[in-house]
């Protein structure tokens, strides 16, 4: 993480020192996802992009007794009759019913066993739904459960999902999400600096001041006057506000840039990081959250996105997370698998 130095402004946001550090990682056709209280996500995709793609999810929590859930993704578009039907080395093991609407479908505790073993070797995992069949492959499924099951601590235990053993030590329990204090900001308001107003140009002479023209990821239009049409400006606790304009502006791509300055908008105390796109009142916590999401580059199609709440002196992290390889699925087949979890409070 970059360090804050006040003189410097370098992109700010602190993150609570989790006990557990989740990740993400790919192992050929299959993503490994676990978070930071030890929970695990596996997901698997066609080997191929298709037109009409399926995914499995296997998802295991920590603990010695934690079982292992499975469920099936497909595209909205290609949910029909509400059943897919899954084929495991050319034998059925039954229909998928109740596939909702978003295409997704919870699988039985036999067809989870079933695939879960097969997936230790060689497996032919075909999914029939309507008048499509589409295979899910089974490259990187055994390297992942590997690793899930050392980030567990179940390697050589009866636990383990590929080298079983006997030993008796402790496998990971699962860990406390961190709380996290934020502010609450009493009255929170939202307004806006137009161009042409006096203030508007101050203020604005002042972010672009803010700003590190010398890093990888410079926001460019910040300095582009055509872009800068509006500054939006969000109360704070402690005589701060949160100033926000654009950093870039494209039709693949938006971030903002977010400053924190004092209220009678003379100087910026702090700016994020350039990954946040949007900023919100939380009405249930009256916290100011800011939150974005970026697309990877490549035709891995992956998203990864972050959110952090002003706990009365910065902005701190409380959620990150991805939304695995995608193949096929626009945006993502799960939605946000998280690397980082938190249980946010307000004080």
């Amino acid at each position: 993480m970059k360090k804050f130095l006040l003189l410097s402004l370098l992109p700010f946001t602190v993150m609570a020192a989790p006990s557990l550090k989740g990740f993400e990682k790919t192992y050929q056709d299959w993503d490994l996802i676990c978070d930071n209280t030890g929970t695990c996500n596996m997901a698997g995709y066609p080997e191929y992009y298709s037109e009409h793609p399926v995914s499995i999810l296997f998802t295991r929590s920590a603990g010695e007794k934690a079982s292992v859930t499975a469920q099936l993704a497909l595209l909205r578009e290609d949910v029909d009759n509400k059943t897919a039907e899954i084929i495991l080395n050319g034998q059925s093991l039954g229909t998928v019913p109740n596939i909702s609407e978003d295409g997704n479908a919870k699988l039985s505790e036999k067809q989870t066993t079933e695939l879960l073993t097969a997936l230790k070797g060689n497996a032919s995992i075909e999914v029939i739904f309507g008048e499509f069949k589409e295979k899910v492959s089974d490259k990187g499924a055994a390297a992942a459960m590997l690793k899930m099951d050392e980030f567990q601590q179940r390697l050589n235990t009866p636990s383990a999902l590929i080298r079983k053993g006997q030993e008796k030590h402790a496998v990971l329990a699962p860990q406390a999400a961190p709380k996290i204090q934020v502010a609450y900001i009493k009255n929170p308001s939202k307004t806006e600096l137009k161009r042409g107003e006096k203030q508007f140009d101050a203020v604005l002479a002042l972010l672009r001041k803010s700003a590190d023209s010398s890093a990888i990821d410079y926001c460019a239009d910040l300095q582009d006057d055509s872009e800068q049409k509006t500054i939006t400006l969000y109360s704070l606790t402690h005589g701060k506000v949160l100033a926000e304009a654009v950093c870039i502006s494209g039709s693949a791509a938006y971030t903002g840039y977010y400053a924190v300055m004092d209220n009678k908008l003379s100087k910026v105390e702090q700016v994020l990081e350039d990954q946040y796109t949007f900023a919100r009142y939380d009405e249930k916590l009256n916290a100011l959250i800011v939150e974005g999401s970026y697309k990877s580059s490549g035709l891995a199609e992956s998203w990864y996105g972050y959110e952090a709440a002003w706990n009365g002196k910065t902005f701190i992290t409380t959620a990150e997370y991805t939304s695995g390889s995608g193949k096929g699925f626009i945006g993502s087949a799960w939605g946000g698998l998280p690397t980082f979890v938190s249980e946010i409070n307000v004080k």
